[in-house]
């Protein structure tokens, strides 16, 4: 007979509303209200009342969330379709240990699983259920799990796929309109006259999020951007913030605000707790957040750009659209997603192992299985994941390009319309940025002709000598290192060095040196 013990400690932007037997953490949108803490709590009460119908009432749930509940001997524990606030567990003999924070289920006896551990180093996260260590557990993007003394039962209540296709393009140009002006309105609804800041790139994301904004009154918004003077985004990014009358900052980076940030007690304190022994932690905004903080007011919400793009066909190409096999959707995530290390024999049956094991079981396959992956791995674990840096400076988030609405709208979408973006740029450009004079020239989104040259730009480099791929790779990286990355993974690559650790220098791009240096970090720890 299983006990539970339920561990919840991270408090830091949004907090845990407890009570007996009740955990709810986030929000949720519910006919155009905004829901958290009790009221949250309230609502799910009702809906779970049912347990025939669970899978039907998270679907149609609208937020972002984690939450547990006791009941009639049984633990509910519920991660929203995109593991915005990830739910770790061990089942130890006969106790199940919950937690938001992995490290407190580390004991003596855990072991690092070292499949993994390979999986890790060339994606930046864990697939499916594991994280590096083999006894510890995650709730998966969409999905629920229920213990109860006897037995523990896992479901996938959310696939991202859909029976039907539609290319009528005046008609969804006309919903795609009206969805995103619901948004808006949830979105002004929950921020409740808190100040709202957005991470302004060059990109139709967060452009987007501004004119929402200001068309619901948001005049004392604040937007920034960050990197070094070379970042082609600052100019764009600047005239959008201009244009609407927003307060702009730039946090400008250097040798200096990066300098012996290892070392920094803040930075140990931030890396173990975002990566959670399952996501590589994520450092671009983590520099520009030490100044900002000084200047935005306690109760600010930061309001970032993920993922619209994606669900409007970012990830998408022609390969990827054709494809009809499982085998030919594994090939795609590698070609697509694994570049931080080279995929040799032995790793390549380690990792069609883990992805296999992911995907629905099935006969057919489309593109839309390729997108249910990237949504519940590569968004969830590794472009959502980004958020945990909110959290720990202590501040709140929405992510109005994530709802449900926006989800269940783009499933349905004709791959025609969403390769290269092309319905969701064209709404955006016509419908919300036209009227603010914000669609300016020299735009940094690919066209689809652009896209298709970069793909075979890709695939070329798949099949030329590794030596002469790094030489031409490291120029490029140098001349267009626009967030300092360079800067960064210099540090740790000394770091490395330093500790007489040989660097696999076969990745695409520096996001493959962070990833050996926290690997390392964790076999320091488990050396300890």
């Amino acid at each position: 007979m299983y006990t539970i013990k339920i561990d919840l400690s991270n408090d830091r932007g949004f907090c845990w509303y407890r009570s007996v037997g009740r955990y709810f953490k986030g929000y949720i949108l519910h006919n155009g209200h905004y829901l958290t803490d009790k009221e949250a709590q309230d609502h799910l009460e009702t809906g779970i009342a049912d347990l025939s119908c669970l899978d039907e009432f998270f679907r149609n749930l609208n937020g972002i969330y984690s939450f547990i509940i006791q009941k009639n001997g049984k633990t509910l524990i519920v991660s929203d379709r995109t593991r915005s606030f990830p739910i770790f567990y061990k089942i130890k003999g006969n106790e199940i240990k919950i937690s938001d924070d992995s490290l407190v289920l580390k004991d003596a006896g855990s072991v690092i699983d070292q499949e993994a551990v390979n999986i890790f180093l060339h994606a930046g996260y864990v697939t499916g259920e594991n994280t590096l260590y083999g006894d510890i557990k995650q709730v998966r993007a969409g999905e629920y799990f229920i213990a109860t003394q006897e037995e523990v039962i896992k479901k996938v209540y959310h696939r991202y796929n859909s029976e039907e296709l539609v290319n009528d393009e005046s008609i969804l140009e006309d919903e795609l309109f009206r969805i995103i002006n619901d948004i808006g309105d949830d979105l002004a609804a929950s921020l409740k006259g808190r100040t709202p800041v957005v991470p302004l790139s060059s990109g139709f994301d967060s452009r987007l999020i501004a004119v929402l904004l200001k068309q619901h009154g948001f005049n004392s918004a604040i937007t920034f951007t960050y990197g070094r003077k070379n970042n082609p985004e600052l100019d764009l990014s600047e005239r959008s913030a201009e244009k609407l009358g927003f307060k702009w900052h730039y946090m400008e980076y250097t040798n200096e605000t990066v300098k012996g940030f290892l070392n920094s007690e803040e930075f140990n304190r931030y890396y173990p707790s975002a990566s959670n022994y399952s996501s590589m932690f994520y450092l671009q905004e983590y520099f520009a957040l030490q100044e900002l903080k000084k200047i935005i007011p306690e109760d600010a919400v930061f309001i970032p750009g993920h993922s619209g793009d994606f669900f409007a066909g970012s990830h998408l190409n022609k390969n990827i659209i054709a494809s009809r096999s499982e085998d030919e959707i594994i090939g795609e995530i590698f070609q697509k997603h694994y570049s931080n290390k080279h995929i040799d024999d032995t790793d390549r049956q380690i990792l069609e192992k883990s992805v296999r094991g992911t995907l629905e079981d099935k006969g057919n396959f489309t593109y839309l299985d390729f997108e249910d992956w990237d949504l519940k791995e590569r968004q969830a674990k590794f472009i959502l994941n980004s958020n945990r840096i909110y959290e720990f400076f202590g501040y709140e988030y929405r992510l109005p390009l994530m709802d449900s609405r926006l989800i269940d709208f783009f499933v349905k979408v004709h791959p025609d319309l969403k390769y290269g973006k092309i319905l969701y740029d064209k709404v955006l450009k016509q419908r919300f940025f036209k009227d603010y004079e914000l669609n300016f020239e020299n735009e940094t989104n690919p066209s689809p002709a652009a896209l298709e040259i970069q793909e075979k730009k890709n695939r070329l480099k798949k099949i030329l000598h590794e030596k002469i791929i790094n030489f031409y790779r490291e120029k490029f990286k140098k001349k267009n290192d626009i967030y300092y990355n360079i800067g960064v993974t210099d540090e740790m690559t000394a770091a490395l060095l330093n500790s007489g650790i040989k660097i696999d220098r076969s990745g695409e791009n520096r996001n493959s040196v962070i990833i050996q240096w926290y690997i390392n970090q964790i076999l320091k720890e488990k050396i300890k």
